[in-house]
């Protein structure tokens, strides 16, 4: 049996054996550790390693086979293990067998395992055999020992594992018996470890750990006696030792104690002055983050004993007043890691000064701020470039905006003192540190934040009236005349300039020389600072800033020479050059160029043409053709390409001019400005050249997309003259043959708008009345075919469920209802209606199945009295004849989709909140129906729910409600109707 053991697991493990071998051998090998006999071989395995040596790999496998066992055992046979596992380990030891550290763990975990099983009632002299072992101090008996210590604590001590009741029962019976019989004999040897500092580095270091696990569950008093914490702290200055110990104090101060017992300790350990004393002149930063972390949890611990017991405040104080020196040196630590491990007492302690006065004097937190401030500002060896540096350092910056809040609201005068210093200082002062100057914007945006915020607790309706609000607008006014910034290029100090202008933006309207400001901004805007930056980040964010600030502040000015000289510096940046996108080393589609980003600036331009004065209209038109010009040529020249259709370059060009027009129509209609003829003629040719550009490449999905954008636009503009155009682009549209159904869902949602826009409009009402029906063929085509591949995915079909049961929704609310019944569509709405049903009844989607309902009480409300139109507000309602057969087809299939869909359904289940909803929209379909028609409907209903079983008294109490109840009580009764009839 032996052998074939170790021939298994060498085949097991072998990375050239025959594949069929290696199944057996792993087939063999569970079931060696299944069964007692392959128990029984390992451990004879195991003791014969002690004379002969045994391969790594069969080891680790004998000692898998043990550990999985040992629950199994009974106490004979558990005594027994235990008998061998210490003889094996003697053995081992004599023979200075070097194992890995992987097996030594593995065998560590294995006598941590039994001491759990043995430890109370088979073998209670456990420890005292563990302690035997190493009576000679040998080394390699003491590097077993440390591991078998720290393998027990995760057995019984550990926390931060879950265990079950009955293993934290047994557990805590563990550890009492431990307490009385073997913990003063542990302790001791333990201290006898750690003050033999001959021992190798490895036992040092998993003695000090053992010190900080045990100590959780130990009486504390055998720890702290002078020679046991000195022989501590003197590995504080031991460079192998240091860190581990520093875990360990962590570990003694933070037992759970009074808080007058733990202050007391915190006292006796004095660990101010023990770190003080050490020698801090190697540069360790492993170190320095292990003593911050024992910094802040001094403080931590001493904040606890606050919190709970005030009393204590005088003696805390003191020691608060030794360990806030200690605390601002880690803050202003070069290294972030190190500061940031002191911030949670930072944090913890201004919290409680805010529940405790006396704990915040103005000398300390003026100290705290001055500290605050420094460290937000970017190291001498930072560029501010590197991303992911940039991140990291931004992550600390807002812990640090944090503490800063809070001292503005617990000392208010303190910081509306320093921070405009700090300000004026960092910004306004000739430096060429964009480090300070960076600070400083920073800073005068978390002033205006706290004031926003109103951190400095001033009476709200008092805040634009106040000090520091004047302060902030007065630095906001210097800083857009100041040259200091637009002088300093570093793209830090550049963007977060754009961004302070764009934010507060509001402060202008207050000043009487707005414009003079706005004219400014727009002037550095438009410099080598801004929207011609030769570093991109800046310059592509400037562009959108840009467009913001123009939006924002609407900019109107009777100075064509003013506005014509913005034109002309950004004519430049909106020459429009497509790149095909490409694919990264992850597969990931990369989008080239920046022309998202040039959108910005023509929606800008065309929302600055759009304020300019109308007494200046041919200056205005004259604009416009500037910039439709160029896109005009583009397009003639992609058009007029050879094989341009099958180009994709040519096409993506085409897109990005067609883009352009329609983004430049979008700047123009902010605000709902007043459009002359003129421009609206200048509009019109443009959806005329977009129409002739879909024409050329209507096959292509992006100049699709790029055309329906863009009349999107053009709609507000051109209003009802835009008819003509419509029908073409529509038309263009439904005869496309590889109509995605996301393009489509997108198309309804297009046309939807346009029922909103001109529901008034009987030109435009003509237009969708011969669009209808096309329309809904193609809905219909796309949704009947089968899922079989990408193009039409189960969700994308539901997507577009959803879009069109939304354009029914559109056409019923914009009172257009008729345009369903025309005598050009009305062939059509039966099939409409009954798809209604059909996606009702589909559950595949919950979402799409509750808005099928909701349409169908839309299609009750409009056509459910004598199938006439019942909308007074549908101005050509009233001229349609009725719907012959609608109202007996309704009554009959809205009865049977709300009894079949909660009744016959199985996945129906009014305990899922989706179906819950469901349930409350078919009672709302019920009711609306009743509401429609009192009383033939409760008649045809107490019929079908008679046929369907229902008892005569459910049937009459059902009817009773219907009629009786409000929407609100009707909702609740079904819900309750259902699940008690779906009960039985």
């Amino acid at each position: 049996m032996e052998q074939q053991i170790q021939s298994a697991v060498d085949i097991a493990l072998s990375g050239t054996a025959n594949p069929n071998l290696k199944t057996q051998a792993f087939e063999f090998i569970n079931q060696i550790k299944s069964t007692e006999e392959g128990y029984k071989s390992c451990v004879e395995i195991l003791l014969k390693s002690t004379t002969s040596s045994i391969n790594e790999g069969l080891k680790f496998f004998v000692y898998q086979v043990i550990d999985e066992n040992i629950e199994k055992l009974s106490s004979d046979q558990l005594f027994t293990l235990n008998t061998h596992l210490f003889e094996i380990l003697a053995k081992y030891i004599s023979n200075n067998v070097s194992d890995p550290i992987y097996l030594k763990n593995k065998l560590s975990q294995i006598f941590a395992k039994l001491f759990c099983y043995v430890y109370v009632n088979v073998y209670p002299s456990f420890i005292k055999d563990l302690h035997s072992i190493i009576s000679s101090n040998d080394q390699y008996a003491l590097d077993y020992y440390t591991r078998i210590i720290i393998g027990i604590h995760y057995e019984i001590g550990d926390k931060l594992t879950n265990k079950s009741q009955e293993i934290l029962d047994r557990n805590t019976i563990l550890k009492d018996t431990v307490r009385v019989n073997d913990m003063n004999a542990l302790v001791s040897v333990w201290a006898k470890i750690l003050t033999n500092t001959s021992n190798s580095s490895q036992i040092l270091n998993n003695t000090l750990a053992i010190v900080g696990q045990y100590i959780s569950w130990m009486e504390i008093g055998l720890f702290i006696s002078n020679d046991f914490i000195n022989s501590i702290f003197q590995f504080l200055n031991k460079k192998d030792q240091r860190n581990e110990t520093c875990g360990t104090l962590i570990e003694i101060i933070s037992k759970k104690m009074k808080p007058s017992n733990k202050l007391e300790l915190i006292s006796l350990l004095n660990l101010t002055s023990v770190i003080n004393s050490i020698d801090a002149s190697e540069d360790d930063i492993d170190f320095d983050i292990s003593i911050s972390k024992l910094v802040n949890q001094v403080g931590i611990e001493l904040l606890i004993v606050l919190e709970n017991d005030q009393t204590l405040f005088t003696p805390v104080q003191d020691q608060f007043f030794k360990l806030w020196p200690l605390a601002f040196n880690f803050l202003s630590h070069e290294y972030d890691d190190v500061s940031q491990e002191i911030f949670s007492f930072i944090q913890q302690y201004l919290l409680l000064g805010k529940k405790i006065s006396g704990l915040v004097s103005i000398e300390l937190m003026s100290t705290l701020l001055n500290k605050v401030i420094l460290k937000m500002k970017y190291d001498e060896n930072s560029d501010g470039i590197d991303d992911d540096e940039d991140e990291q350092f931004l992550e600390i910056r807002a812990k640090l905006k944090t503490f800063q809040d809070t001292i503005a609201v617990l000392k208010p005068d303190l910081y509306l003192e320093a921070i405009p210093v700090v300000i004026n200082e960092s910004v306004f002062k000739t430096t060429n540190d964009w480090r300070r100057i960076e600070l400083g914007l920073f800073e005068l945006n978390n002033f205006s934040d706290s004031l926003r915020n109103n951190l400095i607790n001033v009476p709200k309706n008092e805040i634009n009236q106040s000090k520091p609000y004047s302060i902030f607008q007065e630095f906001l006014i210097k800083l857009i005349n100041s040259n200091i910034i637009i002088e300093n290029n570093h793209p830090k100090v550049q963007i977060e300039f754009f961004e302070i202008i764009v934010k507060h933006y509001i402060f202008l309207t207050s000043q009487s020389n707005q414009h003079e400001l706005v004219v400014r901004i727009l002037e550095i805007f438009t410099s080598p600072f801004g929207l011609t930056n030769e570093n991109e980040r800046v310059r592509l964010r400037s562009w959108y800033l840009f467009f913001r600030f123009i939006k924002l502040t609407k900019p109107s000015s009777n100075s064509v020479a003013f506005v014509e000289n913005i034109i002309s510096k950004l004519r430049p940046l909106m020459v429009v050059k497509a790149e095909l996108p490409t694919t990264d080393e992850d597969g990931n589609v990369v989008d080239n160029g920046n022309f998202n980003n040039q959108l910005n600036l023509f929606e800008s331009i065309g929302l600055l043409i759009a304020l300019l004065n109308n007494e200046n209209l041919d200056q205005k038109l004259r604009f416009i053709d500037m910039v439709f010009e160029p896109l005009f040529n583009d397009l003639d020249q992609c058009i007029r390409t050879s094989d341009a259709a099958t180009q994709p370059l040519v096409a993506l060009q085409a897109h990005h001019s067609l883009m352009a027009i329609g983004t430049f129509a979008k700047g123009y209609d902010h605000d709902q400005i007043k459009v002359s003829p003129q421009v609206t003629t200048k509009i019109s040719n443009a959806a005329e050249v977009e129409l002739i550009t879909l024409e050329n490449f209507s096959k292509h999905e992006i100049i699709r997309d790029a055309a329906r954008f863009s009349f999107a636009r053009f709609i507000p503009i051109l209003k009802s003259q835009i008819n003509v155009h419509l029908t073409k682009l529509v038309s263009l549209f439904l005869a496309a043959n590889n109509l995605r159904i996301v393009e489509l869902s997108e198309f309804l949602s297009f046309v939807g708008q346009i029922v909103h826009n001109y529901k008034n409009d009987e030109n435009m009402y003509q237009l969708l009345n011969n669009l209808l029906t096309p329309l809904v063929n193609k809905i219909f085509e796309i949704l009947s075919t089968t899922v079989t591949d990408n193009q039409h995915t189960a969700s994308e079909k539901n997507q577009l469920k959803r879009a069109f049961m939304n354009f029914l929704s559109s056409i019923v609310i914009n009172n257009s209802s008729s345009l369903l019944v025309t005598e050009t569509n009305k062939q059509k709405f039966p099939d409409i209606v009954n798809s209604l049903f059909d996606f009702a009844y589909d559950l595949g989607d919950a979402t799409t199945s509750k808005l099928a309902i909701t349409q169908l009480i839309n299609i009750v409300n409009i056509f459910g009295d004598k199938g006439k139109i019942s909308d007074k507000d549908d101005k050509y309602g009233n001229t349609l004849p009725a719907i012959e057969g609608i109202e007996e087809f309704l009554m009959s299939k809205v009865c049977q989709v709300s009894f079949e869909l909660p009744f016959q359904k199985q996945e129906f289940d009014l305990k899922d909140a989706q179906y819950r909803l469901m349930g409350q929209e078919i009672a709302l379909l019920l009711k609306s129906y009743q509401q429609r028609k009192p009383d033939e409907f409760t008649t045809y209903l107490s019929g079908y729910l008679t046929n369907m079983g229902l008892s005569q008294e459910l049937m009459s109490e059902f009817c009773s409600n219907l009629v009786s109840s409000d929407i609100k009580q009707f909702k609740k009764y079904f819900i309750g109707f259902v699940t008690k009839i779906k009960g039985k």
